[in-house]
């Protein structure tokens, strides 16, 4: 059965989103307890290394001055292989 709101997204817009609602005027708020919370922690995830993953947005996010105002998209950068 489909959903009346559309196709499913794939991971790179279910991540993309992701980073978008952390730009967003509620999303800075988490956005920032989420950089301070988490800066200098490592993070992993059972996501394929070539994937988009929400840990991405979360370890880019928590290593960017400026409390992470400034989050880019799966297609701007992955992480390290």
């Amino acid at each position: 059965m489909r959903s009346p709101l559309g196709p499913p997204m794939d991971r790179a817009e279910a991540v993309d989103l992701f980073a978008a609602t952390l730009r967003g005027p509620v999303g800075r708020h988490y956005a920032a307890r989420f950089a301070r919370a988490l800066h200098g922690l490592d993070l992993m995830c059972t996501c394929p290394l070539d994937a988009p993953c929400h840990a991405d947005v979360l370890l880019r996010l928590a290593n960017e001055s400026g409390e992470g105002t400034a989050l880019r998209t799966t297609r701007s950068s992955g992480r390290p292989r």
